[in-house]
């Protein structure tokens, strides 16, 4: 009898413990696509440029709504360099030509001014070390884990008895 109330225990404390989680992601969920309407935008830092302010493996999150005339020395900001390179680095003069920057571990300045035409926006803050791992999903290995991940999740939560589920309204 008392290794039955232990089991049913344990499978509270199971069903609750994925409760707690899959609410958490969807929350999550939720925080990400108003960020997203809202133009918050998440890049991956995969160079040492602007360390120690913000070091490899962070993401730094971007206000795509940002105004290019209201960018002051000092700020962080995000541009195109070429055709396709994101380059997130500090504003060191802003001229008529357009805004100079630097990343804080150069030391020189960026060769070309940023100008209203490449400029994506203004950086709000970074997370350390997250950028790994958004990095890693974006490959072929980390798609595959996650979509097994959620399959995983979404199975246990199946398999995990619910006690409500068995009762009559």
């Amino acid at each position: 009898m008392e290794e039955k109330k232990q089991q049913k225990l344990a499978v509270r404390i199971l069903r609750s413990v994925y409760n707690l989680i899959a609410t958490a992601l969807i929350a999550l969920g939720a925080v990400t696509a108003v960020l997203w309407v809202a133009g918050i935008r998440p890049y991956a830092v995969v160079s040492g440029s602007m360390e120690p302010a913000i070091k490899v493996g962070s993401i730094c999150v971007v206000n795509h709504h940002a105004s290019f005339s209201k960018v002051k020395k000092g700020d962080i900001i995000a541009f195109k360099a070429g055709d396709s390179t994101l380059v997130t680095h500090r504003a060191v003069r802003v001229t008529d030509e357009g805004i100079s920057t630097k990343g804080d571990a150069n030391n020189t300045e960026d060769t070309d001014p940023v100008t209203s035409r490449n400029f994506i926006g203004r950086t709000i803050f970074s997370i350390p070390a997250v950028g790994y791992f958004i990095g890693f999903v974006h490959t072929t290995h980390g798609l595959i884990a996650a979509a097994a991940s959620l399959a995983a999740f979404i199975l246990i939560g199946m398999v995990i008895p619910d006690k409500k589920k068995g009762k009559k309204k």
